[in-house]
Formats: structure tokens, C-alpha cells, sequence
């Protein structure tokens, strides 16, 4: 079989083997080929050593990068492809629980698959001589859609825990199922990845979300454990139930059905994930016998911020996710005033994410709920599209008068008064922005002033 690689993998084997060095393109690369896949970076295996592919890339012209000497990976550029080239080698003492403490450079390609996490990307490919190398039976994983670890998944877990991760987030990619033998090994180990740094852990978590089957990856989060070592807090909504009729899901449940119904927008998986999270802390059960979860959009805003700092996510997904979480409770009656203050309180560009959080939010409730929400939600969006198509930004600068036009009307002093006339002025013009005219607004303050309360 002849496998279609750019150019520039080719030549950089060919240069290889002008100095009869063996390279084999290796990993995910050729499982991406094999699947169909556009690959997105290319990795080369060869027995020559990391000094030698220095030298030998570099007099041939390439921009050469030596980004792992120690573990011996050159990244070799040219036509602005990089390559990774990293010599045979096998490894040994994760004493990290990430970087191997001893590495040794072997002469044999089958031994240098055998130090790789996962049977699909266990492949090496020679395109010289058009062969495979599949020693762990990589390719019949790739037939069968399964993920299998290389030999023992106790120990390729145990060298690097975020390889489970890893397994889900794949098995998200490609909508492949984990292996027994190796799922059974995650359930074990899964306490394991609380030793692996929250940004490994955040940015794989971030793909898996953002995955074509994602509703898979995060049914085999749940079932290997691995959910609960990531966001911990959402063990408490595992097996509550709310009680309620609108309700025929656990809280945790819910959750994850109502991820089925949203677009593939990192801020808007991450908020539904998290919305409900606060409510088995805000339960309470009424005379009826109903469940009832006051305030839990507020509280879990702040448990919302406080799991996505503890990932390090930017500031930037942390305040829009909290947006999100805080508004998701969004009254699908209110007029045409409250809905001018909705969107001057989130903002416009940050509206549509937050319908797709309601409307993801009111999928996932029992079927007469959801007929009710779903005929009040299509009202509320047209309506609320019509708000949207005055053009007005609904901020506060929009206001017929400013700061120092109140104090010259009404004779006080710079200070939080101020500040405080200027947002119930806000407040009246957002309830009906016909009453933003600088006569009436003026009069208005003035009557704050003489008439406080």
C-alpha cells in the first residue's frame, strides 16, 4: 500500500537514507491517513541520533529546532512544514508521571512502537520501501474502531495518567470504543490523574468537548471515574435526583443530555456542563414533596469560576462561562424592557450563546416541560430579535445626559450619588427608550434629588 505524503515527509526520508539512516513516518499520522483524516502534524522515527540529524538537516538547508535533545526529538522545518524527528529509543522510571527519567536509544523500530501509549498509534510507515511496520496490530484496532494500549495499559498508564485522558478524548475524535482490558484498566487507575497538571488536563479536556462525538467522550468520562478527578464537584449531581416533574433526570444526567443539544462553542459546552452544578447544595423540598433549587444559577456562577480557575483556564472563558452559568435561569415572559436590560447586562455579541444555553437547558427536561419551555422560548427569540434589530448597543454612553450634565442640573457634589442617578436613569430608558430626552431626564433627576428614597 502506497500512502499519499506531502513532499516534504518524503525528501526528509530520503535524505535519511542517503546517509543510510532508516525513517519510518510513525503515530498519529498515519492512523489519521489510514482513517482518511487530513493529519495535522507529522512525526519521524529514525536510528539515527539527535546530533546526527542536526547535522545532516542542517547542511541540506533546513531550519533545525532542537526542542527535546535529551529525549532525542529535533523539529526540522522547510516550506514551512515542521517535522518531529525523534530517534528509536525506550524509556523507562516515570518518576513524574509524565517525562520518562531514563532514555536509551535502540537500533529497531519494534522496539521504539513498543514505548507508545495506544495500538493505533503504534504504526510506522516506510515510504521508501512502501512498508509496514504494525507490530501490536494497530491496523485491526483500526477495523474494529477500538482503542487499545501498547502491551500493558497498567504500566502505560502508570508512565503518563493522562493517557487515559487521552483514550477518551480520542475515542471523542473518532467515535471509537476503549478496549476492555484497557477501559477496565482506567476504572482502576483513574485516581491516577489527579497527579497530571491542570493545563494538560484543561487543554485535553477542551478537545474532547470541542469533538465530533463528544456525547461519547463524556459518557466514558463518567463511566471510567475520570470525570470526577477533573471537576470533582460534579460527583454531588451523580445520582440526585430533583424531584420534580419538569424534571425526569438526575441532576448529572440532565446535564449530559442537555450537552447534546449544544452547537461546538467552547464557552457554551463548558457553561452547560457546569449550570446546574450547584444544585444538590441548593435543594430544598417543599410541602408538595417538589424539589426546588433556589438560587442555584448564582452560586454555581461562583462554583463555575472557582473549578475553571483551579483548570487555569484565560480570563477571558472564565467570565463569559460564568455569564452564562449566572443568566441561564433567563425568564422567558419578560417584556420588551427587561429583555433591553438582559442584553445591556451580557451584552449583545454574548447573546446567541446564551439561547443556546436556555434552549440546550430546556431540551433535557421531561417531555411536558419541554413542550411548554419550547413554545415560550420561540416567542421570547422572536421578540427579543426585534430588540436586537434597533441597533442600539444598549450601554449606558447611549444616555441623553452624562455625569457632569446631573450635577450642573441638580447642584451635588462628584461622588457614588452621582453614579447612583445615572443607573436608575439607565434603568428607566432601558424600560422604555422613548424617555431618553435630556429635558426629561434632568427633571427626573432633579425630583432623585428632592424626592430620595
Amino acid at each position: 500500500m502506497n500512502l499519499l505524503l506531502p513532499k516534504e515527509v518524503r525528501d526528509a526520508c530520503t535524505l535519511l537514507a542517503d546517509h543510510q539512516k532508516q525513517s519510518f513516518v510513525v503515530g498519529g499520522s498515519i492512523r489519521d491517513l489510514l482513517l482518511g483524516i487530513p493529519p495535522q502534524d507529522w512525526d519521524l522515527a529514525t536510528d539515527a541520533k539527535p546530533r546526527e540529524v542536526e547535522r545532516i538537516f542542517r547542511a541540506d538547508g533546513y531550519r533545525v529546532i532542537p526542542t527535546g535533545v535529551k529525549y532525542g526529538t529535533v523539529t526540522v522545518r522547510k516550506n514551512g512544514l515542521p517535522l518531529e524527528i525523534t530517534t528509536f529509543r525506550s524509556e523507562t522510571g516515570y518518576l513524574d508521571y509524565r517525562h520518562p527519567s531514563q532514555v536509551s536509544f535502540v537500533s529497531g523500530i519494534e522496539d521504539d512502537l513498543g514505548r507508545r501509549d495506544f495500538t493505533i498509534n503504534a504504526l510506522a510507515y516506510d515510504p521508501l520501501q512502501s512498508y509496514f511496520c504494525d507490530p501490536y496490530q494497530g491496523i485491526v484496532d483500526l477495523c474494529k474502531e477500538q482503542i487499545r494500549a501498547v502491551r500493558n495499559p497498567e504500566e502505560r498508564f502508570a508512565e503518563d495518567p493522562l493517557r487515559m485522558l487521552r483514550a477518551v478524548r480520542i475515542s471523542a475524535e473518532l467515535g471509537f470504543s476503549i478496549e476492555n482490558k484497557t477501559r477496565h484498566a482506567m476504572i482502576r487507575n483513574a485516581e491516577l490523574l489527579g497527579r497530571v497538571s491542570a493545563e494538560r488536563m484543561r487543554d485535553e479536556l477542551n478537545r474532547l468537548l470541542l469533538a465530533s462525538h463528544f456525547c461519547l467522550g463524556l459518557e466514558n468520562l463518567l463511566e471510567s471515574g475520570l470525570l470526577f478527578i477533573i471537576i470533582p464537584e460534579l460527583k454531588e449531581g451523580w445520582l440526585f435526583s430533583q424531584y420534580h416533574p419538569s424534571h425526569q433526570y438526575t441532576v448529572l444526567r440532565h446535564t449530559l443530555e442537555a450537552m447534546r443539544y449544544t452547537p461546538a462553542q467552547l464557552e457554551v459546552r463548558l457553561a452547560i456542563l457546569l449550570h446546574d452544578v450547584a444544585k444538590p447544595r441548593c435543594y430544598s423540598r417543599g410541602d408538595d414533596g417538589r424539589g426546588h433549587f433556589y438560587g442555584h444559577h448564582l452560586v454555581g456562577a461562583e462554583m463555575a469560576e472557582e473549578i475553571l480557575r483551579r483548570l487555569h483556564y484565560s480570563n477571558q472563558i472564565i467570565k463569559d462561562v460564568v455569564m452564562l452559568v449566572r443568566e441561564h435561569m433567563l425568564e422567558l415572559k419578560m417584556g420588551p424592557g427587561g429583555q433591553r436590560r438582559l442584553i445591556a447586562r451580557v451584552g449583545r455579541e454574548k447573546i446567541p450563546a446564551l439561547l443556546s444555553v436556555r434552549l440546550a437547558d430546556i431540551m433535557a427536561h421531561s417531555r411536558s416541560q419541554l413542550l411548554r419551555s419550547l413554545e415560550e422560548y420561540e416567542k421570547f427569540y422572536h421578540k427579543l430579535q426585534q430588540v436586537m434589530t434597533t441597533g442600539e448597543e444598549f450601554v449606558m454612553k447611549e444616555l441623553a445626559v452624562n455625569g457632569n450634565d446631573v450635577m450642573e442640573e441638580t447642584g451635588i457634589s462628584p461622588g457614588p450619588l452621582v453614579g447612583k442617578i445615572m443607573r436608575k436613569l439607565w434603568q428607566e430608558v432601558l424600560d422604555d427608550p422613548r424617555k431618553n430626552e435630556r429635558e426629561y431626564l434632568l427633571k427626573l433627576a432633579k425630583k432623585m434629588i428632592n424626592n430620595p428614597r
